[in-house]
């Protein structure tokens, strides 16, 4: 490690101490032996009085807390000036939730590469946070969607400036550009693009598959935005912005399909 730059500080909040001390030897053997772990605590109540004293970069916090899960804690203690990487056991529902708001998690049982990642996108996060513009998480939104399964119609988008939140319905399409994509959107009547660092695959795992679809493997379009489709030699459709785009031979005939049996036509 660079002597001249600073540990990241790392705080571990579980309330079972077998899983606290998981996370800190897999940190400390396998990922990295500089992290600088100022504690664990587990109770909310521990994890605020170590928030204060150690000001750490990071919390890895587990959901499931008692007395207070983790969502209604961080909305007390709010604004949270560090990266927050929650810690869950699988769930769909849960999993989509923080991937459609940008939020960084691992998922019990905990692997090394997972953690590996965890820390490194943390490290990049500390190391440009004068350049960031921190978001702003409504976790007691979060919680409720996570909890009662709230239908959600909103995509947080992480981009070089800071975050977006994108409503479902303004998309027009998202465009694979290698390993990254190219989001458009109406934003106040005016067309908007921004370029995020996933691969078009990851949107269309996490976007209602009733909505969008797969129409060419560089677009993924939102079919309540279709204006026009051309016949089958054209093979090409308008979106309600005038932008017109291909669809491929193979994908022509299940996309009007699709919207047939969707109702968008």
């Amino acid at each position: 490690m660079n002597t001249n730059q600073a540990k990241i500080k790392i705080l571990i909040v579980d309330n079972e101490k077998k899983a606290c001390d998981n996370v800190k030897n897999i940190l400390l053997e396998f990922v990295d032996p500089e992290i600088d772990i100022v504690g664990v605590a587990y109770n909310t109540r521990e994890a605020e009085e170590k928030i204060n004293e150690f000001n750490p970069d990071g919390v890895f916090l587990d959901i499931e807390m008692p007395e207070e899960n983790a969502f209604h804690f961080l909305d007390r203690i709010s604004p949270v000036n560090f990266e927050v990487i929650f810690v869950t056991a699988y769930d769909d529902y849960a999993i989509r939730a923080f991937r459609l708001n940008a939020i960084d998690y691992i998922l019990k049982p905990i692997s090394i590469s997972e953690l590996e990642n965890a820390v490194k996108k943390l490290k990049e996060k500390v190391r440009f946070k004068q350049y960031i513009t921190h978001k702003i998480v409504s976790y007691s939104e979060l919680a409720e969607q996570v909890s009662n399964k709230t239908k959600q119609n909103k995509i947080r988008v992480k981009h070089a400036n800071g975050n977006e939140v994108i409503d479902f319905n303004d998309i027009y399409f998202i465009e694979a550009q290698s390993s990254y994509s190219k989001i458009l959107f109406n934003k106040n009547g005016s067309v908007k693009e921004l370029t995020m660092s996933h691969p078009l695959s990851d949107y269309e795992e996490i976007l209602p598959e009733e909505t969008f679809y797969r129409i060419h493997r560089s677009y993924l379009i939102n079919c309540a935005q279709i204006k026009q489709i051309s016949d089958y030699a054209n093979c090409r459709l308008t979106l309600n912005n005038d932008l017109v785009v291909p669809v491929s031979r193979r994908k022509f005939e299940p996309l009007l399909e699709f919207l047939k049996s969707n109702d968008y036509l």
